[in-house]
């Protein structure tokens, strides 16, 4: 018996959508256009913070994988073939705004992120051009953190959900 064994055994459905990858983004990989990863962890109540960043999403590509976190910004830039992590690479601290990717004379946007075949694109606060754009995205993995949150006492929902239900995804808190 795991520690996650007593959690609810459902399985998640996943509905085709109507429009595939390829008929958004032609040329587009045969691969998912997301992966989603769950990422569980226990906590005792009234112990942890919410507002802390964590790695949220992975964007692979031939030679790199862009970690960005739950404020959308890029917080590591790791070299495939090595393992190592590139500290001075231009978009650490840029924030994610999507993907590209151009034929002809059009250009195909995806939000809020990449998909496979299409470039990440990463602005930096207050402009419009980009401060980075990745090669081909061949891979996208996005963490969705599970947090069991034992309750001692009676009426501790009140602490937990303060804790964790208010918008964070996208937003940074002021200190």
């Amino acid at each position: 018996m795991g520690e996650f064994d007593d959690l609810d055994n459902e399985k998640t459905l996943v509905e085709e959508s109507r429009d595939t990858l390829k008929d958004l983004i032609p040329d587009a990989p045969p691969v998912a256009p997301l992966e989603v990863v769950f990422d569980r962890e226990m906590h005792q109540a009234g112990v942890i913070s919410a507002d802390v960043p964590y790695r949220a999403l992975e964007i692979w590509t031939q030679n790199r994988v862009y970690m960005v976190d739950s404020t959308m910004t890029c917080c590591e830039v790791r070299d495939r073939r090595t393992g190592v992590d590139d500290k001075k690479h231009s978009v650490l601290g840029a924030r994610l705004v999507g993907g590209q990717r151009k034929y002809g004379k059009t250009l195909h946007v995806a939000r809020p992120f990449p998909v496979p075949g299409t470039e990440a694109v990463f602005e930096r606060d207050g402009k419009r051009t980009p401060a980075g754009v990745t090669s081909k995205v061949e891979r996208v993995v996005l963490h969705i953190r599970v947090t069991s949150v034992v309750m001692e006492q009676q009426g501790a929902w009140d602490d937990v959900t303060s804790a964790f239900l208010h918008p964070s995804f996208g937003h940074r808190r002021e200190p």
